[in-house]
């Protein structure tokens, strides 16, 4: 069960740097490594690397993985459909802003409730990837055919 719910977690501290308009304070992430985040534009929803105590799984690290290439192919639908891609882009703002805030009060309540609210946290973030990916595909075959 701890297994599962450091994977969570790390899944979640994947997700932290979503929203734009929020600077996000990690408890579990140096400041130097904040700092250095923020000053690389263009991946917001994997703001950092968790620290080194929170010894993040292989699946953890594919899961951030996944969220980057999430993030790219949002980005390359831009070329394709600039209405899509501000629809796609809302939504994945959006559900990084309520990550983070969800994020903010974790440590402030008590396990039972976190073991229901994480899952539908990542599947959120999992189905819109699902949708951008597929959305994506549609357009470059729409242009290819």
């Amino acid at each position: 069960m701890k297994k599962i719910t450091g994977i969570a977690v790390a899944s979640l501290l994947a997700l932290t740097g979503c929203a734009k308009q929020q600077p996000v304070h990690s408890l579990v992430t140096p400041p130097a490594a904040e700092q250095q985040a923020a000053e690389q534009p263009g991946t917001p929803f994997v703001a950092s690397e968790p620290a080194p105590a929170a010894a993040p799984s292989s699946f953890g690290e594919d899961r951030a993985s996944n969220i980057q290439q999430c993030r790219k192919e949002l980005d390359a639908m831009r070329l394709y459909s600039q209405a899509s891609f501000d629809s796609y882009q809302a939504e994945f703002q959006k559900i990084g802003a309520q990550t983070n805030k969800y994020l903010q009060i974790k440590d402030s309540i008590g396990a039972d409730i976190n073991d229901l609210v994480m899952p539908r946290y990542q599947f959120q973030i999992r189905e819109l990837c699902f949708r951008i990916k597929t959305r994506l595909s549609q357009l470059i075959i729409r242009q290819a055919g």
